[in-house]
């Protein structure tokens, strides 16, 4: 466990934010080849059997990759944990040290720590967060393995992870802010005092985290009532798929509009370089996501396009989060405040 931030700490935090957007992709997979069931019990493979038989063939294979992924994404997880527990300490920790300080009398694996006793409580809560999504993607994803793959109980699936994403995405630009000098230049965070025009900063962010939230729900909702289910047998939702998938557009189009407004306040008001970079790398990830949705549409829904909406979606979530998570923190005194006394050089 390492003492102090390097490169391991970042590269791993890096590799959260990864692993959980490969669960999207494995999960596409999963449905897009109709092997949605190919392990038809939980937390078992099939019957007695904990793991897949040559009996399932390819389905069963896929299901269960998809199912041996979640303890790579644990792995990667109690490692970044790991990397920044002593770091957030302060002081030299052993493993099972660190077992009783979550599991012991204080129970911080169920209280967190605090931001008055230690400056980067919020990098030590976040991972505990990602750590107990992990267990609750698990039991989520068995639920929806007994139901037969309801179309409601795969959205709850895919949302879960897009939580995830989102708050692996905070967990790194808070590590970045707080042991990078060069992102904290880029972010202009030398005062506590906000830039001119942060109202508007703020409010944008919030109203991008109803818009992301509504369109990610929409687009779930649009995959339940399409073809692709990951078996043939499953209930799919009764909605005109027409409907649907113009109201998931719209909240798309009606994102963009806000992000037009991000483009031309940050001109007005000459906001960070990092803010406008952000917006960039969420306006790419859109036109991205708009030319593959549209072009999956016009076509039929052809299973590489679809697989690359769902990478897109990631992306796009992780993108979109990290620019939110910015928009409150640079606009906010007190958060640009408590980040200044989490800086380190």
């Amino acid at each position: 466990m390492p003492s102090h931030y390097n490169r391991w700490v970042k590269g791993i935090t890096y590799g959260v934010v990864i692993a959980n957007i490969m669960l999207i992709v494995t999960g596409g997979l999963v449905r897009l080849t109709g092997s949605g069931l190919g392990c038809s019990t939980w937390p078992r493979c099939n019957g007695d059997q904990w793991t897949t038989t040559p009996e399932q063939g390819i389905h069963g294979a896929i299901e269960f990759g998809n199912r041996l992924l979640t303890f790579g994404l644990l792995a990667v997880t109690i490692l970044s944990f790991l990397a920044i527990v002593r770091i957030v300490l302060g002081r030299k920790i052993t493993f099972w040290q660190t077992c009783k300080l979550l599991f012991g009398s204080q129970l911080k694996a169920f209280k967190g720590l605090r931001f008055a006793e230690f400056k980067h409580a919020d990098l030590f809560n976040l991972n505990l967060i990602l750590l107990w999504g992990i267990i609750a993607q698990a039991i989520v994803g068995g639920v929806t393995v007994w139901l037969r793959l309801n179309p409601w109980m795969v959205t709850a699936h895919y949302v879960l992870t897009a939580i995830m994403i989102a708050v692996a995405a905070v967990l790194l630009n808070r590590l970045l802010r707080s042991f990078e000098p060069s992102f904290r230049e880029d972010e202009d965070i030398t005062s506590a005092e906000p830039p001119h025009g942060s109202l508007w900063m703020v409010r944008l962010g919030w109203v991008g985290v109803v818009l992301v939230s509504a369109l990610v729900f929409l687009g779930t909702v649009v995959t339940g009532t399409g073809p692709h289910a990951g078996d043939p047998e499953t209930h799919r939702h009764a909605f005109d798929p027409v409907f649907v998938t113009r109201n998931h557009s719209l909240t798309v189009w009606l994102y963009c509009a806000t992000l037009v407004a991000l483009f031309v306040l940050t001109k007005k008001y000459s906001w960070p370089k990092a803010f406008n970079f952000s917006l960039l790398l969420v306006f790419f990830t859109l036109i991205f996501q708009a030319a593959v949705g549209y072009a999956q549409y016009f076509t039929g829904l052809p299973v590489l396009l679809v697989e690359l909406h769902l990478i897109g979606s990631g992306l796009f979530i992780w993108a979109a989060s990290a620019l939110i998570e910015r928009q409150f923190t640079l606009g906010s005194q007190k958060k640009r405040s408590r980040a200044l006394e989490r800086a380190e050089n």
